[in-house]
């Protein structure tokens, strides 16, 4: 599926890029409804370490083994341990999630924005064309498919858990994967 609203996506992408405050993507986004209407609420959430789009697709973020390894390596000041766009994509390789088309799609239902290669942004399908997801450092937000920023992409995939690899043990497998986890643990996590 290919995205719409150009011109309220490349608005989205100015409001929320790194030289924007935090405190200043709520006012801009309201103040972009006067000229470009949208659906975008801000919902309720902590801004805390390891909290993004992908964490909160993938229903991690609710983990504590999540939190406290977001938490450490916010500490360490590294910058892979974590729900990424690889995290993601290996999801799409193993027996975790089933594509599905648009038209079977239901609330619980993850969408990926971007090339299947590497993922940009997910979401939680909520109900039809209507989404809740994680902005980069930004919000959550409850939005129609579409009103997210540009950088995101312009193809979305529909999937749905298989419920055969919990997402949390997927992460675990995910992060042990990795050459210097060991090493992380017993500096970090020891």
């Amino acid at each position: 599926m290919s995205a719409a609203n150009s011109d309220l996506r490349a608005a989205l992408d100015a409001i929320t890029n790194d030289t924007v405050l935090l405190k200043d993507h709520l006012p801009r986004i309201a103040a972009l409804a006067r000229k470009t209407p949208h659906n975008i609420v801000q919902q309720t959430a902590a801004h805390a370490p390891g909290f993004n789009c992908f964490a909160y697709a993938f229903g991690l973020w609710d983990q504590r083994s999540y939190r406290q390894i977001a938490a450490a390596e916010h500490v360490a000041g590294e910058n892979r341990f974590f729900a990424s766009s690889a995290y993601a994509r290996g999801l799409l390789h193993r027996d975790a999630l089933d594509r599905v088309c648009r038209r079977d799609s239901r609330a619980g239902d993850i969408v990926l924005y971007g090339p299947e290669e590497q993922p940009l942004h997910a979401a939680r399908l909520v109900e039809a064309q209507h989404v809740q997801s994680k902005w980069g450092r930004g919000h959550l937000y409850s939005h129609a498919l579409w009103e997210v920023p540009a950088r995101y992409g312009h193809t979305v995939r529909f999937c749905r858990p298989t419920g055969r690899v919990s997402f949390d043990m997927a992460f675990d497998q995910f992060v042990q994967s990795d050459p210097d986890w060991s090493n992380f643990v017993a500096t970090f996590l020891g």
